[in-house]
């Protein structure tokens, strides 16, 4: 960066008073691309600085402050010649580093990722509220450049020891007004889904530094290349429903929410995708439904069965193309909150245990299909999956395998077991 330069006619009180009032500014370069200007009125002079954007390609000007030509300089609004310059290179300093990205945040990199998955995602709001819960209290103020291996593990370490509130204690959780001890098997499974969650944040945090790096705002991503999910916390025991347990659940809705209930089952779809859709995405000569705006950002039509098809004649007869199928007994739409409290209550009215949430609907729709036999290429185009990574991970093991036949007919009885009457009741 260029020193403190001297000059004739602008080093000086005395020099300046010299010089003739004028319009344009007497100007120094300070470096390539950098002036300082002094304009000089009859009131007196001010200090300008002139820069040139690469990215607007033109030149900017700006105020820097008043020449001390009638009042002694303070350093903060009225400045010499020598302050005039120092502020000016700071300011050019300060340009420059975050230009090359020294001075750009963590959480300035959330905000451009979180921007872009807005214009280009669906998960825009789920990725902010996951970045802004986990990365930003401890990380939001650190500069992406000057972060370290180091940073991320001790942010890993108190990522994972954090703490959401507390949930209001209810007094009739136990016969003391306390809560119960967890068992060591809830223990295991609270820490497995701590990890789950932190997994996902960990994708949207690397993806966030990542793009950071593309727009070259960071010149290398050593520091968070090797940091690691957490082995063996996505595998969740999937929850689906029976036939019984799926017709119970039905009878047990109130009128209104049967109807949502039922289109999950038939059509696999997430809650959000039935809020979206309209009328005028059934299609009755396909027997098909549109969702045009799915979580991928992809559409995709579902295959209806005749219940299906049934379901969807009764539920958009009368209505305009571009009004939703499903409205609350008030005629309001349904939203998420609404939902969730509909399902609990369902679920205690059908007695479903464990009890099931909406997502489960889709999980059992994927569920039968891949015990049917349908092909998992089948089931995740069903489903809007772009390939079906996410179907064998969840639905292989309910899938016909020949490895398991092989070995149930070929392994052989080791001893004797007493036969029992026992059976399950799961189907």
């Amino acid at each position: 960066m260029a020193r403190v330069r001297r000059h004739a006619d602008l080093g000086s009180r005395e020099a300046r008073r010299r010089l003739p009032a004028r319009s344009e500014p007497y100007w120094l370069v300070i470096d390539r691309g950098l002036s300082l200007g002094y304009r000089k009125s009859t009131e007196g002079g001010a200090w300008i600085v002139r820069r040139y954007d690469a990215g607007r390609r033109r030149h900017l000007e700006d105020r820097v402050g008043t020449a001390d030509d009638y009042r002694d300089a303070d350093g903060a609004e009225v400045l010499d010649f020598g302050h005039a310059q120092r502020k000016l290179l700071a300011c050019a300093k300060h340009d420059a580093q975050r230009a090359s990205g020294q001075l750009y945040t963590v959480a300035d990199a959330i905000t451009d990722y979180v921007d872009y998955m807005r214009t280009h995602r669906k998960t825009a709001a789920d990725t902010e509220s996951k970045l802004k819960a986990y990365v930003l209290p401890l990380l939001g103020t650190r500069r992406v450049a000057e972060l370290t291996s180091a940073d991320f593990e001790a942010w890993l370490t108190w990522a994972l020891k954090r703490r959401r509130k507390p949930k209001k204690m209810r007094t009739d959780e136990t016969s003391h007004g306390q809560k119960p001890i967890p068992s060591p098997e809830e223990t295991t499974e609270r820490q497995r889904r701590r990890k789950a969650t932190l997994n996902r944040v960990i994708n949207a945090f690397k993806a966030c530094l990542n793009r950071a790096h593309a727009a070259g705002k960071v010149p290398l991503r050593d520091a968070w290349a090797r940091l690691k999910k957490f082995r063996a916390a996505d595998s969740a025991r999937l929850r689906w429903l029976t036939v019984d347990e799926a017709t119970r659940i039905q009878n047990a809705c109130a009128p209104e929410f049967r109807v949502l209930v039922r289109a999950a089952l038939l059509s696999g779809c997430r809650m959000g995708e039935l809020f979206a859709v309209r009328t005028g995405d059934f299609d009755q000569q396909s027997n098909t439904l549109l969702i045009p705006d799915s979580k991928s950002g992809k559409s995709r039509r579902v295959p209806l069965t005749k219940e299906g098809v049934a379901l969807f004649e009764e539920i958009t007869a009368g209505k305009a193309e571009d009004a939703s199928p499903f409205a609350r007994a008030d005629g309001s739409p349904w939203y998420r909150i609404a939902v969730l409290r509909a399902m609990r209550a369902a679920c205690v009215a059908g007695k479903i245990t464990p009890p099931a949430t909406f997502h489960t609907l889709r999980h059992t729709y994927a569920s039968h299909l891949v015990q049917k036999k349908v092909p998992l290429l089948f089931v995740a185009a069903a489903l809007g999956h772009a390939d079906t990574r996410m179907v064998e991970k969840h639905y292989a093991h309910l899938a016909p395998s020949q490895v398991a036949a092989l070995i149930r007919k070929n392994l052989p009885r080791f001893g004797t077991m007493k036969r029992s009457n026992v059976r399950s009741i799961r189907r």
